[in-house]
């Protein structure tokens, strides 16, 4: 019987001391984070103002943290192939993940079989920035506001068509919800890129369409196109001669993006806390606002833990609001 007894102690000595050692060259690792090259996984394709703000954020980390952090453009599916490849990934923190509130929002609600899940397989690290949307319509289209757009729409059920860059994308939901709210229909016609939608509006293939102010600045404030409205609280400082929703009367319809970078689950807390605190004193400096946020038509993002988690949940329940009945399904 004692025999027995001291057995079990020392089965249980043995696997507590495995235990704490294995913590501690957890927490060992963690200190040295990080100690090889790193990489970021972003669904986007090059050029946009995800891939500009991402390169911003990771040539700074490279300075800081003596190591390369590089890119691995993952498009596909509404970035679902980048996200199941970080998901895949060892939770050391030598995989990032970058997405929008908008691509973790539609993989949950709009994409069957999902080979992952947005909120147990990934965790929230760090805000980097955030984007609203500006209506622009080609210079053919004989509107000059969102009113007159919508009266237009309205006068032509169907006829007016609109691009957007990918099924499920901001651009395409965004713009089905704001047609259900004004009460008009509207063709959508899917491009793989914002600059793609830029160039079909321009060359008078679709009619109008919803994206970001870093590709719509320079062509509103040419005059190649129009710009109907700007879907912020108040008007952006690089397009003020553009009203916003609310000034048109269709005050508190969002749209936009929460960009972020994600681990996946199982990383150490300390990993965690030093990829977030790095980022947030990179992206607060006033050089970086100025020439990354500000300069491509961004706002700050500054929450990290505990207040990002919270924010991005609200974020999926108000998406699950606005999709409701829009009947948008992806494969």
């Amino acid at each position: 019987m004692h025999l027995n007894f001291y057995s079990s102690l020392r089965c249980v000595l043995t696997l507590a001391m495995a235990g704490a050692a294995a913590l501690g060259a957890i927490e060992a690792s963690a200190q040295a984070y990080p100690s090889k090259p790193v990489r970021v996984l972003i669904g986007q394709p090059p050029g946009g103002v995800q891939d500009t703000l991402l390169r911003g954020v990771t040539t700074e980390l490279t300075r800081v943290w003596g190591q390369a952090v590089t890119l691995e453009h993952r498009v596909g599916a509404t970035g679902v192939v980048a996200a199941v490849a970080a998901a895949r990934s060892a939770p050391d923190g030598y995989t990032i993940f970058f997405s929008t509130s908008t691509n973790m929002n539609t993989a949950q609600f709009l994409q069957k079989n999902l080979p992952y899940s947005p909120e147990k397989d990934f965790i929230p690290v760090v805000g980097m920035g955030q984007t609203k949307a500006i209506m622009v319509a080609g210079k053919h289209v004989p509107a000059n506001n969102v009113r007159e757009l919508v009266a237009l729409a309205k006068a032509k059920p169907g006829a007016l068509n609109y691009g957007s860059f990918g099924v499920g994308s901001s651009a395409h939901l965004d713009v089905e919800a704001f047609a259900k709210a004004a009460g008009f229909t509207a063709t959508h016609v899917p491009y793989k890129s914002g600059a793609e939608v830029m160039t079909a509006l321009m060359a008078e293939q679709v009619d109008f369409g919803m994206t970001g102010l870093t590709a719509a600045i320079p062509l509103v404030n040419s005059g190649r196109l129009k710009g109907l409205s700007y879907t912020g609280d108040q008007r952006a400082a690089a397009i003020p001669q553009v009203p916003t929703l609310a000034e048109a009367g269709y005050g508190g319809f969002e749209t936009g993006g929460m960009f972020s970078l994600y681990v996946p689950a199982g990383t150490p807390q300390a990993i965690m806390d030093k990829i977030a605190n790095d980022t947030t004193a990179i992206r607060s400096t006033a050089v970086f606002r100025e020439k990354i946020l500000t300069a491509n038509g961004m706002e700050d993002f500054p929450l990290q833990r505990a207040a990002l988690i919270a924010r991005l949940q609200k974020s999926r329940e108000d998406f699950a609001l606005r999709v409701k009945g829009l009947d948008i399904v992806m494969n």
